[in-house]
């Protein structure tokens, strides 16, 4: 059975548990204190014993996409499969923010060199939603860019629990196709 690597999102612990699955959810530091070096250093330790492999499903939700397609260049690695849910920050798109989210952002945005690496990447599944269509334009991009299957999601906003998003059901479906 492959292992399944969790960065943020919905709610999948009790399916995973119920079906004997090895699941890692790593725990980052998130808003401002959010950067690549941090989630570089936690990812690699999994890496390095082999929780994380090239049989392994892992889930990213937001800025961890950015994330996790850089490490993946840098490590030469690719999943079997990787679920990007509401993929934030893969390209520059104008935004009116003026926190520290600017910061963030500017330091997410992969380089060129960085994005061509989604060629490697074979099973790319993307989740979106109809609440977070201020960014759709980004999430088709994504969907077109990396050959993703194009999952467009009726109310479940940007799928975090801030706006009690707890449960995807469409996730867990997914999941009991690649498993």
């Amino acid at each position: 059975m492959p292992t399944l690597l969790k960065l943020g999102g919905g709610d999948t612990k009790s399916y995973l548990e119920n079906n004997d699955l090895d699941c890692f959810m790593p725990s980052f530091p998130i808003r401002e204190k959010s950067s690549y070096q941090a989630f570089d250093e936690i990812l690699s330790t999994y890496l390095e014993n082999n929780k994380l492999n090239k049989e392994s499903i892992v889930i990213c939700h937001s800025i961890s996409n950015p994330y996790f397609i850089r490490f993946c260049k840098e490590h030469n690695f690719v999943p079997a499969h990787y679920i990007a849910v509401a993929p934030k920050l893969i390209y520059k798109y104008p935004f009116d923010r003026k926190d520290y989210f600017v910061k963030i952002a500017n330091a997410a945005y992969p380089t060129k060199e960085i994005l061509n690496y989604k060629n490697k990447f074979k099973n790319v599944y993307c989740l979106y939603s109809d609440e977070d269509d201020n960014n759709i334009e980004e999430f088709h991009r994504f969907v077109k860019d990396f050959k993703a299957r194009d999952m467009y999601l009726k109310g479940y906003n940007h799928f975090d629990g801030y706006h009690r998003i707890y449960k995807i059901p469409e996730l867990i479906k997914l999941l009991d196709e690649l498993i």
